[in-house]
């Protein structure tokens, strides 16, 4: 039995294919429109396993672009699974835990409670930030005349947020309470006349990783999960701003890991959850 899993953002869709229980592919396609670019994820997915539309049993959807999809797409029939469901299942699958807390990084950030007993799966919307992809992006059209998340990376490279920011050794000459030195303090509290457009370009990386890296973790040490926050999307699997959100959580005394195929996590959760559905259990390896 194929299942294709979707997550349809409003100009990206990720898919992933499932076949008898295994993951066979994934891809994600960019186009001008939801529907648009889910077509093309099915297409390029179904090319790139050589995979025939009439061998696919279902087509499970979610994202925010998925209200646009009908009960068939393309000729084949669709299920439409909850975004925060899907983003539970699926973290909690890729993370082999059976309790977790998954921090979902897109445009924005949501944060769930997923917890599994037996066959059971709960999970629960705690909230989240506005801050997230969208915010790096923003921020960086004004601030540094850049649009795409690589010049972002590629120019904060070349850049130190300890240029723009203000460490606690800044402020009072040396650690307070259980936080060291180095710690931010303010970010973008040391910006000066003539700061470099890569200082910037770090220290916005710098806030938004930490922002959403101390949401995190007082949600999930709110649900005694701190030392089990999993975070997924496409933003988490470059590994400075991993290393950000990570040490975030680190620093205030929790846990967090980056699963592999974290990008496609909310697909997988979908897949998952539209073979639960149907009443019948999917093992991922």
């Amino acid at each position: 039995m194929i299942i294709i899993g979707l997550d349809i953002g409003g100009s990206m869709t990720k898919a992933i294919l499932i076949e008898n229980g295994e993951i066979k592919g994934t891809v994600q396609v960019t186009a001008s429109g939801p529907l648009v670019s889910a077509a093309g994820a099915i297409g390029k997915i179904t090319e790139d396993l050589e995979v025939e539309l009439s061998s696919i049993y279902l087509i499970s959807c979610t994202g925010g672009g998925s209200r646009k999809i009908g009960s068939s797409f393309l000729g084949l029939k669709t299920v439409k699974v909850d975004e925060i469901e899907a983003i539970g299942l699926g973290g909690l699958t890729l993370s082999g835990l059976s309790e977790a807390v998954v921090s979902s990084i897109g445009t924005g950030t949501a944060i769930v409670s997923v917890r599994k007993e037996g066959e059971n799966v709960t999970t629960r919307h705690l909230g989240g930030t506005g801050v997230g992809g969208g915010t790096l992006v923003g921020l960086s059209k004004l601030l540094l005349n850049r649009s795409s998340i690589d010049g972002i990376f590629e120019l904060a490279k070349n850049g130190n947020f300890r240029n723009v920011d203000l460490t606690i050794k800044d402020i009072v000459g040396g650690p307070i309470g259980r936080l060291p030195a180095d710690t931010t303090a303010s970010n973008f509290g040391n910006v000066r006349d003539g700061t470099k457009l890569e200082d910037i370009a770090a220290g916005l990386l710098n806030m938004v990783g930490q922002v959403i890296g101390t949401v995190t973790y007082f949600a999930a040490k709110a649900e005694m999960l701190e030392d089990k926050i999993v975070f997924i999307g496409s933003l988490p699997t470059i590994p400075e701003f991993s290393e950000i959100i990570t040490s975030t959580v680190s620093l205030l005394g929790g846990k967090a890991t980056v699963p592999e195929m974290a990008c496609y996590a909310t697909a997988l959760g979908a897949a998952i959850n539209a073979k639960k559905q149907l009443k019948s259990l999917l093992k991922v390896k």
